[in-house]
């Protein structure tokens, strides 16, 4: 029984022992900087063609993989920025002063100014930081150099002042993906432009469109009248939809890419009538051009959605 005992004790201290250890090693990890990633290529801006989840960018056409966060401290970035440069870190802190709309300097200790303190510059900020209060900042580090801001920031991210620049020269400079305050609400986060009531029908219609399409290829391909002629059903009138938004726009060739496709679609449901498959696919491809033309008009926002692009309107894009 006291051999038992003794057996369990042992085993109870050497778990606190290595519970301790890790605990310990964590922290000091997050801490001490580590050596930049091989590849250093920093993570193309949401948004773009390699957006998470978007087409391109990756291995066979994929996104490209989430690249790693390594925790962090403003102090531990100031003191050894070399440690830093080209990685995404999270960083815990307090913000020291605002700097310009879209751009605040952080430092480690709330009671007072360590002369160790890091610029955060945001694309965007929802509503202003204030001082001595903590934030979460996830970002890359870069040189508060100006030409390599704006090579990595995110297109429309605000150029630093050049006063900021000056005073900061040779130090490092975070380029906030997510700012994140007390109130666990991210002040750099995209917000997708309300749609209009008109631009909401678009969209439905135009998802609409993607399922038919699909649908529609299978038809086609399997010389399935019934599918073709169900799905050609939804693609005229989406693509009415279509033409009646761009009208009210005034954009005459969104109206002529519409009007083409409804014309290729009433073409495919005739050939498939008449079992002449290939009218149908030759029709079909015809299809996907318009569609295709059509995407010229519309943006995708940093949460991969699309949007009508600003100005699309009379006269086109």
């Amino acid at each position: 029984m006291a051999l038992m005992y003794d057996i369990n004790l042992r085993r109870c201290a050497f778990g606190a022992a290595g519970a301790l250890f890790v605990i310990s090693f964590a922290v000091t990890s997050a801490e001490r900087p580590q050596a930049p990633a091989t590849n250093t290529t920093p993570a193309q801006p949401a948004g773009q063609n390699a957006t998470p989840g978007a087409p391109g960018g990756g291995p066979g056409g994929g996104a490209p993989p989430p690249r790693p966060i390594l925790p962090a401290s403003a102090s531990s970035i100031a003191a050894k920025p070399d440690g830093f440069y080209g990685q995404v870190v999270s960083i815990y802190a307090t913000v020291e002063q605002s700097l310009a709309p879209t751009a605040f300097s952080v430092d480690q200790d709330k009671t007072k100014s360590t002369g160790q303190e890091v610029v955060v510059l945001a694309t965007r900020l929802h509503e202003p930081v204030q001082a001595n209060t903590y934030v979460t900042v996830i970002g890359e580090v870069v040189h508060a150099d100006a030409d390599e801001i704006a090579k990595k920031a995110r297109p429309g991210t605000p150029p630093l002042p050049a006063d900021v620049l000056a005073k900061y020269k040779g130090k490092p400079v975070i380029l906030a993906t997510s700012v994140i305050n007390g109130a666990f609400t991210d002040l750099a986060r995209y917000i997708p432009p309300p749609m209009t009531p008109e631009e909401a029908v678009l969209d439905k219609a135009m998802k609409s469109v993607g399922q038919a399409n699909g649908a529609l290829r299978k038809g086609i391909d399997g010389a399935n009248a019934e599918l073709v002629k169900t799905n050609t059903a939804i693609l005229a009138k989406a693509f009415a939809e279509t033409e009646t938004f761009w009208k009210g726009r005034g954009n005459a060739e969104a109206v002529k890419f519409a009007q083409t496709a409804r014309s290729a679609v009433a073409a495919i449901e005739s050939a498939a009538g008449m079992g002449n498959w290939n009218e149908a696919k030759a029709q079909n491809t015809t299809l996907g051009q318009q569609c295709q033309g059509c995407h010229v008009f519309r943006e995708r926002g940093e949460d991969g959605s699309f949007h009508i692009k600003p100005g699309a309107g009379k006269g086109g894009a």
